[in-house]
């Protein structure tokens, strides 16, 4: 059935958002309960080394050149005429395309473990043969996955979300087991990566699976690579690619710019902080992450007010979800971080502080990003990103010699406010005719309104109940975003809004009755 004809949209979007929010809380368990154990078992230094190494994969994800989301569109749109054929000479095109970048990127890491981890500052030759052959291992697995990327695109483009997400679940899971086994019996990195690593290349057979039950009439061929796609679909992508280089540029690379300045230890250090502000993001951030073959289906079909809908409640949406989520982690962000990993991480607190304002910013805008892409302004966006990632960039070096892993913070969060602010949330409400007022009053003020009762809570827990225990400031952190979710439901959101919200809800039960 094409994807136009399929029903439940809305319910995809809820199954997918549940299934994405399952995984989140299975991450942010394992995290909490494997990252002191890695790093007691592992040691600041090796660790540090494990995610320094780790870091530099990261920017060999960029020669995916933005074909994922370009994948998706494409295959959305073929897959909405009826044209099956369509999308599988897509799809075979970039199975070619693919199989070539992983290739070059496999032979890119081995040359940095050859010529750049030998030559990295502040490594020992023990540290120095560990790291070159970590990188290695972590290159072939990225190398394998490139390819496999077509049958994630499938199941994004029937918005299938949920499939893929639950067999990350059980990856996880097993992830989770092999380390503590590994580490546990007294085995290090040289063990290690290499055990994940097969578990991540065995669980691509699962997601092949995924796809061809989503999509039936799926056939891939190598002989079928058409140049024409190719083109169709790099015309857009490249510019996505310029976006993904921006967001490697603006995140990825301050661990490269702290170990070369403060060493790998600073490293782990600055990873608490990083990992903490990525769980913020990523518990925000879950339905932003579905929203794009979505809007490309309102784009297809012409349909500019649910466009302006989806700016105007998209926003309103993921903003409530992040400073929630903000407020309940910041309220209580020192005595976590000491409790979870010990007093010497402390420093770690100043920099999660400006890496969560900066999340605040880049999940609200998740929904405008993703409609300027679709209506035709990726160019900007493009651009815009890249000139945020070097100011992010540039900051970050002048800052960290001063402030250490905090400078490094503060140059991602000065260049994020500064670029989102004064510049994409203007464009995008030009750009669907949503005058700047509206969309602030529509889209900023329930939250606003809502933190203030939150807040307080905060403040009440903290000076009166002060608590301790890690189960005792989970707890305090849940009770005040309870005490927001209330203040955001009965005070922010104004009598109309709540009774079309819980409309809309209303009509997602015959769904639920039919699964």
């Amino acid at each position: 059935m094409p994807l136009a004809q399929q029903p439940n949209t809305a319910w995809n979007l809820m199954t997918g958002t549940v299934a994405k929010y399952a995984l989140l809380a299975v991450n942010v368990v394992l995290g909490f309960l494997m990252m002191p154990f890695n790093v007691a078992h592992l040691g600041k230094a090796d660790y540090g080394l494990w995610m320094l190494v780790a870091s530099m994969t990261y920017y060999f994800q960029l020669l995916d050149l933005g074909y994922g989301n370009g994948l998706v569109r494409h295959i959305t749109e073929a897959d909405s005429r009826g044209d099956v054929d369509g999308v599988n000479e897509i799809l075979s095109t970039f199975l070619v395309t693919y199989t070539a970048l992983g290739a070059v990127a496999f032979a890119g890491i081995v040359l940095l473990a050859v010529f750049a981890v030998p030559r990295f500052p502040h490594l020992t030759p023990g540290q120095i043969a560990t790291g070159s052959w970590v990188l290695v291992v972590l290159g072939f697995r990225l190398a394998v996955g490139f390819p496999m990327t077509v049958f994630g695109a499938v199941t994004n483009a029937r918005q299938r979300f949920a499939l893929n997400t639950w067999v990350a679940v059980v990856v996880a899971l097993v992830n989770a087991l092999i380390t503590y086994v590994v580490l546990v019996t007294g085995h290090g990195l040289l063990t290690l990566v290499p055990a994940t690593v097969t578990v991540s290349l065995l669980s691509y057979g699962a997601y092949a699976a995924v796809a061809r039950h989503v999509f039936p009439a799926l056939r891939l061929s190598f002989f079928r690579f058409s140049r024409r796609r190719w083109r169709e679909v790099t015309a857009f992508s490249m510019y996505l690619f310029v976006i993904s280089l921006s967001a490697q540029i603006g995140f990825n690379l301050d661990n490269v710019v702290i170990g070369g300045f403060l060493g790998t230890a600073a490293v782990t250090v600055y990873a608490v902080a990083s990992r903490l502000a990525d769980y913020q993001r990523q518990m925000s951030s879950q339905f932003n992450g579905l929203l794009f073959p979505v809007v490309v289906d309102f784009e297809a079909r012409g349909d500019s007010a649910s466009l302006r809908a989806t700016l105007l409640h998209g926003t309103r949406l993921a903003v409530g979800l992040v400073v929630g989520v903000t407020l309940a982690l910041l309220a209580f962000a020192r005595p976590l971080v000491v409790r979870w990993m010990g007093s010497s991480f402390g420093e770690s607190v100043p920099a999660l502080i400006a890496l969560a304002l900066a999340g605040v910013v880049l999940v609200g805008g998740g929904p405008l990003g993703n409609i300027l892409l679709v209506i035709g302004r990726h160019r900007l966006v493009a651009f815009v990103s890249l000139g945020e990632s070097l100011l992010n960039l540039a900051l970050s070096v002048a800052l960290v010699a001063r402030y250490g892993i905090t400078g490094a913070a503060l140059g991602t969060m000065i260049a994020v406010l500064a670029v989102n602010l004064l510049v994409l949330v203007p464009m995008s409400c030009r750009a669907l005719g949503v005058p700047l007022v509206e969309f602030a009053r529509q889209s900023l003020l329930p939250a606003v309104i809502a933190s203030i009762p939150a807040a307080l809570a905060a403040w009440l827990l903290r000076a009166f109940v002060a608590p301790v225990s890690l189960g005792a400031i989970v707890g305090s952190g849940a009770l005040v975003g309870l005490v927001y979710v209330v203040s955001f439901g009965l005070v922010g959101l104004g009598r109309t809004d709540r009774a079309r919200y819980l409309q809309y809800v209303r009509r997602l039960r015959p769904s639920v009755a039919a699964a």
